[in-house]
């Protein structure tokens, strides 16, 4: 196929970097080559997607549309017919990704890395898949046989996050993310000098996982800080960054001179004190309800006196029993816990009206005809919805009366498209600076709010964005940058029209006058009814990539 790829662009993500903590190291010069791409080139703070979750902002970066059009809002969701808890992945995404729309220009593209690709897809070049790759033994890269030769030349490719440390030893939890860095950068260094392409991403991933356990150690205002653990950890973590900085340097120094480089984060970062229990604020509504049955209520009388997921994780954190622990971590979708601890199996459905899933205050309206035993009639579901959103608005911490949830958005508020149906009913906006919202377990504790367990850091709104290279407007910042900006504006520089479905724009400020008046923007229709994907992950996979969800904390 004949190409019509006029320049080359390298992306490079690094998962929920923020200013706020990166800038006074840049300014020191502990960050150097991430220092020269921003000083250099042009950038600024990045808006994310609402909610601001790696699973639905990685997507809305490829994709340049919101979560109403791919359809992915979080890394797990109730199936649109039942309340099945599953699970996302690369091939529930509805809309085409940056990759594959300059594959259909005729470009080569290297993937490498990039969250909620698997299970790779064939493309003209090659992907390595890592986030929830369900194991080893999975086919994890495009073509099959690219996965042999990463481990012949490069050593095994690491897929997964180390629990060495995690929740006990910070230092050497700090320790196992760098070591998965450097073994990652030895294959990215061997595509990079291996392998043709006209698009290359990579994500660095661990930055995301390192700050949501170590961020009480970063922060002296925060409630768990440790000012002598601090002094400990902290050369570690300024080593972890200096490497993850040096190895981006390498990775650089590999492009041809006339790439365009991309840096770029898919969220922020910063503190949070409390977990907000959604799905316990909407029983004590009275929008969600349990069974009567014998079983059920002596759960509930169990629940009420403290038998709780979180409790027995603080109880076997105590006792360092660490294989416990993971074991709790890991209980929605073992058996065992499930039917121990209160959990929507306990729900009583015919008399419930709503619910909540995942992290980010997504709540689902029990709809009649959408679900097996739907409640809310349409002639209800506005005002229902109205109530659920004062309510929310108008709740405080009982503790000191903070406001948990400054911002509550109707789903067409935020979310339009093809998916859009599929996508929570409510987004129950927490306070980010101090309140997450618990999607860890169905029912993880018997208080609204509480402090936090094991993250001290969580998503924050406002990331980081950064353009070096050929037609770059040097030394200058960008203003108002969305995530969704990203993919029009890589293929409009590559030379290819931008379809007009994205919801982005492209970034015209980051290039000089001289490529602007060049270079009009071209924009193309493209019937997106057909473009949705088909198949998945088997069930054996899905109950894997589960429990790597567990490990990171994001079910339980």
């Amino acid at each position: 196929m004949k190409t019509s790829i006029k320049r080359k662009v390298a992306v490079f993500g690094l998962d929920g970097i923020t200013f706020d903590l990166l800038q006074p190291w840049l300014d020191e010069g502990r960050l150097p080559n991430l220092a020269r791409l921003l000083d250099t080139g042009t950038g600024g703070r990045l808006r994310s997607t609402i909610p601001p979750v790696s699973a639905s902002a990685w997507a809305s970066f490829s994709t340049g549309t919101n979560p109403g059009q791919h359809g992915l809002v979080d890394f797990t969701y109730p199936a649109a017919d039942s309340y099945q808890i599953t699970i996302t992945n690369g091939r529930t995404r509805a809309v085409p990704a940056l990759w594959e729309l300059v594959n259909a220009a005729g470009g080569e593209c290297g993937v490498v890395s990039m969250p909620m690709t698997y299970p790779p897809q064939p493309l003209n070049g090659f992907m390595v898949c890592s986030f929830l790759t369900p194991s080893a033994d999975s086919q994890y890269t495009y073509p099959p046989e690219l996965q042999n030769e990463i481990t012949e030349k490069c050593g095994p490719f690491p897929l997964h996050m180390s629990e060495k440390g995690r929740g006990k030893n910070p230092a050497l939890f700090v320790q196992a993310v760098k070591q998965m860095e450097i073994d990652r950068a030895k294959a990215v260094r061997h595509l990079l000098q291996n392998k043709p392409w006209d698009l290359f991403l990579y994500v660095f991933e661990t930055t995301d996982n390192l700050q949501h356990e170590v961020w009480h150690l970063l922060d002296e205002s925060h409630p768990l800080h440790d000012p002598e653990m601090a002094a400990k950890v902290l050369p570690d973590i300024l080593d972890y960054y200096a490497t993850v900085d040096r190895l981006l340097g390498e990775m650089l120094a590999l492009l041809p001179e006339d790439t365009l480089v991309v840096i770029l984060s898919d969220h922020g970062f910063g503190p949070f004190h409390k977990f907000f229990h959604i799905n316990n604020w909407l029983a004590e509504n009275g929008w969600l309800k349990f069974k009567r049955t014998p079983l059920s209520l002596l759960k509930r009388t169990a629940f009420k006196l403290g038998v709780t997921p979180i409790n027995a994780l603080k109880w076997i954190t105590r006792l360092r029993l660490g294989g416990m622990r993971k074991n709790v971590k890991r209980g929605r979708g073992g058996g065992m816990l499930r039917r121990l601890f209160l959990s929507f199996n306990d729900v009583d459905w015919a008399r419930t009206k709503a619910f909540s899933v995942g992290n980010f205050g997504q709540v689902y309206l029990n709809v009649e005809g959408k679900r097996p035993l739907g409640t809310v009639t349409p002639a209800e579901y506005d005002q229902l919805r109205d109530q659920i959103a004062a309510a929310a608005k108008k709740f405080r911490d009982p503790e000191d009366g903070g406001q948990v949830v400054p911002t509550v958005y109707k789903r067409e508020e935020v979310f339009h498209g093809i998916s859009s149906e599929k996508l929570p009913d409510l987004v129950l906006h927490t306070d980010r600076a101090k309140y997450v919202s618990f999607g860890h377990a169905d029912f993880g504790s018997n208080k609204l709010v509480e402090p936090s367990t094991g993250q001290t850091g969580h998503h924050h709104m406002v990331g980081v964005i950064g353009l070096n290279g050929p037609h770059v407007a040097a030394h200058t910042v960008l203003s108002e940058a969305s995530l969704l900006d990203l993919a029009p504006t890589i293929l409009h520089y590559m030379g290819l029209s931008v379809p007009a479905y994205m919801d982005g724009k492209v970034l015209t400020d980051a290039f000089t006058p001289e490529f602007n008046a060049a270079n009009p923007i071209k924009a193309v229709d493209i019937d997106l009814t057909s473009s949705g994907q088909s198949g998945g992950v088997s069930n054996e996979e899905e109950a894997l990539v589960m429990e790597k969800l567990r490990d990171l904390g994001y079910v339980a």
